[in-house]
């Protein structure tokens, strides 16, 4: 299997391009087609988000004139078949291509198998892809510009959204860590991390320490299978007391979004995660802006513009648009956790929670996750609708970040 991949700055979506196939991942298919010009080749690992399309070019068929079938399936006993289509012909240039209709749209995380047939008796055997988390494959936490809690800087740990975490394809990460934007002062690495089966996200420590007030480089890169990708664009981040960031008492920063089946069938301008930004602002029909819709089980991650301290009473508010919903609210320590759970709250307009239930004295990172029901159908605002999150009690904290809760 060959596999490249592109990883972009935080906020952007990772470009893969795979060169063709290989060797299957155990359990993956039970044929293999390494032919040149067929797309998705076997192993190939496309955007959960693109526009889907197979293609075939002219130097890949053997049977000029012959027209094409092909058929989707969500299984490798081809019993779930996903699409199909059949007397496909050619385009001018030779080249065949297939855009599946509405009934086929991509889940985040899956494994699909194909296969092809043409009129002259020839045929492919099956095939198989992934589909890739949506917009896995970022260096998260710290993000770009962002800061480290000095109370880390005895164990800090770099960490990277997963590009997949599904089965059939078990991804593993490098992590540098630079005293310079140049990359000419090499503090530590690590190579061929293990992807955690249990999170969005892999975390890695350096095992050294770092000093208060000073500003680090880091990056990342993914390996799958016999190949390594390019490295991600260098992050920084600075080591401060969190206590002092001058912000907003609102979410002033979208991290991470990780939405499961849903995805694709969001409103487009719903599935922007800075539409949780800012406080409360929800549109409703026609427009429906100014939130962002979860999916069912699907999660966010936001950083605070002031770090939350605790009072008394409630210290987060989450506002919630559209409908109740069902959520529950966590506290982390970095954008990628380890993260304590605040409870579980059926939302109306708000849900409030208390940072002195779990015994935490402040908080900066806010992991939200719906928790309704994920076999519900999709539609235009599937899961929990993320309207704000907000610290209603903001004032002053001088010394409140002194010393670690977690």
């Amino acid at each position: 299997m060959k596999i490249k991949f592109h990883i972009a700055a935080c906020f952007c979506a990772v470009s893969l391009a795979v060169v063709m196939a290989g060797c299957a991942p155990e359990g993956s298919g039970d044929s293999i087609d390494s032919t040149p010009g067929v797309y998705p080749s076997n192993g190939h690992v496309i955007h959960s988000d693109w526009a889907f399309r197979i293609t075939m070019t002219a130097s890949a068929r053997k049977h000029r004139g012959a027209t094409y079938s092909f058929t989707i399936y969500g299984d490798k006993e081809r019993a779930e078949t996903l699409a199909t289509v059949s007397g496909v012909r050619e385009q001018g240039d030779g080249s065949v291509f297939w855009v599946p209709g509405a009934e086929f749209v991509i889940e985040p995380n899956r494994q699909y198998w194909w296969e092809w047939e043409d009129s002259a008796g020839g045929k492919s055997g099956l095939l198989y892809f992934f589909a890739a988390a949506y917009q896995g494959g970022k260096p998260i936490s710290p993000r770009d510009g962002g800061a480290m809690d000095r109370n880390l800087r005895n164990n800090p740990t770099l960490g990277v959204s997963h590009i997949y975490s599904g089965p059939g394809l078990r991804p593993t990460y490098d992590f540098q860590l630079f005293a310079d934007q140049a990359g000419a002062n090499l503090l530590a690495e690590g190579k061929d991390v293990e992807q955690t089966v249990a999170a969005n996200h892999t975390r890695w420590s350096p095992g050294i320490s770092l000093n208060e007030g000073t500003t680090y480089y880091w990056r990342v890169r993914i390996n799958a299978p016999g190949v390594s990708s390019d490295w991600s664009r260098m992050s920084s981040f600075t080591v401060v007391d969190v206590c002092s960031i001058d912000g907003p008492p609102y979410a002033a920063f979208a991290i991470d979004w990780t939405p499961k089946k849903c995805a694709n069938y969001l409103t487009p301008n719903l599935r922007n995660m800075n539409e949780a930004l800012g406080p409360p602002n929800g549109v409703s029909r026609p427009a429906y802006t100014g939130f962002l819709s979860l999916d069912y089980g699907g999660e966010l991650i936001v950083e605070m513009g002031a770090t939350v301290v605790d009072h008394p009473g409630a210290d987060l508010l989450v506002y919630e648009f559209v409908s109740t919903e069902i959520l529950e609210a966590y506290i982390g320590p970095t954008e990628a956790g380890p993260w304590t759970s605040l409870g579980v709250g059926w939302c109306g307009l708000y849900c409030e929670f208390d940072l002195a239930l779990v015994g935490a004295s402040y908080a900066r990172y806010v992991r939200i996750v719906d928790r309704g029901t994920e076999g519900l159908y999709c539609h235009e605002t599937s899961g929990s609708d993320i309207d704000a999150v907000t610290w209603p009690k903001a004032v002053p904290s001088p010394g409140a970040c002194n010393y670690p809760w977690w």
